[in-house]
């Protein structure tokens, strides 16, 4: 009798987005209370090179200010907004920086997924990263991970010893993945099949799929073996697991 694969873990996109604004404390500690054993945020250098957490590389869309985030100061990200657009409830919360999501997460047993979106030359991202990153002493435990190749391979240059993942469509990742020794793919679901799956895992690879908000593909997935589910809706996701 064949085993039913196990269920992957949970991983919170940009926090519990879609019971708080993306990529805030408060979506971040909404994560943590479910508890959702992931969760992934995106990191960008703010004008002074301080890794701030948000996805955009403008302001426009998830606060009330605008304009390029490499242009704005973190006084100025201060000012503005990041909650209003989600709810009155959340008024006022504010841009975090990364430095500030450490300390609110670093505590517990959640790990973080840290997505760097922009690594301008100028701003060493990758090194400020893994400063980081060692400082709260989590290099081991936490995954760097990034569209851009070349963004984790200088997080390995610096520090071998952080996990890395490579985001985009199937194939093209398992490619690289092989070529890099990355122990980590992070797949578009509709990318995804159980062949590519135990491709990656009889190389070693783990595999985490995104972004996926339809239970149903849960169960889907987990029948290909994928290792983790990267959603916005964690609470509905892991309340599904349990039943």
């Amino acid at each position: 009798m064949t085993a039913t694969p196990t269920l992957p873990l949970i991983e919170a996109h940009r926090g519990n987005s879609s019971h708080a604004p993306e990529n805030t404390l408060a979506a971040f500690r909404l994560a943590i209370e479910l508890p959702a054993p992931w969760i992934e945020l995106d990191v960008h250098p703010a004008l002074d090179g301080t890794l701030v957490v948000i996805h955009d590389k403008t302001v426009d869309r998830t606060t009330d200010g605008s304009g390029a985030l490499r242009q704005l100061s973190v006084e100025q990200l201060r000012q503005l907004d990041a909650g209003s657009w989600f709810g009155p409830a959340f008024r006022g919360e504010p841009v975090p920086t990364l430095a500030e999501v450490l300390q609110l997460v670093v505590p517990t047993a959640t790990r973080l997924n840290v997505e760097i979106k922009a690594s301008p030359p100028d701003a060493d991202v990758s090194g400020s990263l893994v400063r980081m990153l060692r400082g709260c002493g989590k290099e081991r435990e936490y995954l760097v991970s990034s569209f851009d190749l070349e963004a984790l391979l200088q997080v390995r240059a610096i520090a071998p010893e952080i996990g890395l993942a490579l985001i985009g469509p199937g194939p093209e990742l398992l490619t690289a993945a092989r070529e890099h020794g990355l122990p980590w793919i992070h797949v578009h679901h509709p990318t995804l099949s159980p062949e590519l799956v135990a491709t990656a895992h009889a190389e070693g690879i783990k595999v985490n799929t995104w972004t996926v908000d339809d239970t149903g593909l849960l169960e889907r997935y987990r029948d290909f073996g994928i290792d983790k589910l990267c959603t916005n809706r964690p609470a509905e996701m892991l309340a599904f697991a349990a039943t």
